[in-house]
């Protein structure tokens, strides 16, 4: 297939999202942030258009103000997938959603932004405010995304990462530590860490009590200034789809940054693919 036959058959309605997702039992039975360190993108340069329609900007909406302070990733026509510590913003819970979007300052980028409001945020169970392990959740819409080639989903992982050399972080966060959030979509190439690094650099602590752990978390970075800051909380790293170029696999989650931009520095992202079983459940649970 290729990838315009393929942009072809998710952009119409359908209930089999079946080629989204890796070839499991559970997943075929299932079809249908932010502390103020966490991660933005330091070193990155400006997305093309329609290049990463998977993406998504979290925020609260009150009294037609809105304050945008998470990222997250499309993973079917009803879940955006994101870290669990941005529903802990200080800015007030996750209400919208916006799919679509390029340049947040600008009615005249190519880009087909909407907003969506939310159903409900369901963190994982083992998500507990004052640590950072199982940093993942999700953000059911209130209504269906219709497909098109500014919102479409991301694939589910279909391994580890563990022997993936480089990823692709996305995000509208600080392009500088304790900077202000930039209006264009940021892209940044990172490079898979060696777990030893970041058993070096992330000792134990009252967010990491039990160190880093390789299971669940995924050591990425760079030895240029290059990384991932405050407002890309939640929002991917990606890689592309081993058969259709056009997509991309949601490999981690943006969790947190421990030295924004900061040359061999890593940040530390949860690792999908250990939450692939959950993440199914929750979606087939909640129709």
């Amino acid at each position: 297939m290729t990838c315009t036959d393929y942009k072809k058959r998710i952009f119409e309605k359908s209930e089999d999202y079946s080629y989204l997702l890796p070839d499991a039992p559970i997943v075929r039975k299932t079809i249908d942030n932010c502390r103020r360190y966490s991660p933005l993108i330091v070193g990155g340069k400006p997305a093309d258009p329609k290049e990463f329609p998977p993406m998504a900007r979290l925020g609260h909406r009150q009294e037609g103000n809105t304050a945008w302070f998470c990222g997250g990733t499309l993973i079917s026509n009803r879940f955006v997938l994101t870290a669990a510590h941005c529903f802990d913003s200080e800015d007030g819970d996750v209400n919208v959603v916006r799919l679509g979007d390029l340049d947040f300052d600008s009615d005249k980028d190519d880009a087909a932004p909407k907003d969506y409001a939310v159903a409900d945020n369901i963190r994982h169970p083992n998500f507990t405010s004052t640590e950072l392990y199982n940093d993942i959740a999700l953000v059911k819409l209130a209504e269906d995304v219709r497909f098109d080639q500014y919102k479409h989903p991301a694939c589910m992982p279909f391994e580890t990462g563990q022997n993936m050399d480089s990823f692709i972080a996305i995000g509208w966060g600080s392009t500088r530590l304790a900077g202000q959030s930039w209006s264009q979509l940021l892209k940044v190439k990172l490079d898979r860490i060696g777990d030893e690094v970041c058993r070096r650099v992330i000792e134990e602590s009252d967010d990491y009590p039990l160190g880093f752990e390789t299971s669940t978390q995924m050591c990425v970075g760079s030895s240029e200034s290059k990384d991932t800051c405050n407002g890309d909380s939640g929002g991917p790293i990606l890689v592309y789809h081993k058969d259709y170029p056009c997509m991309y696999h949601i490999m981690g989650i943006t969790s947190a940054g421990i030295a924004c931009g900061t040359p061999k520095i890593p940040s530390v992202y949860t690792r999908v693919h250990h939450y692939l079983d959950w993440i199914m459940t929750v979606m087939a649970n909640n129709k």
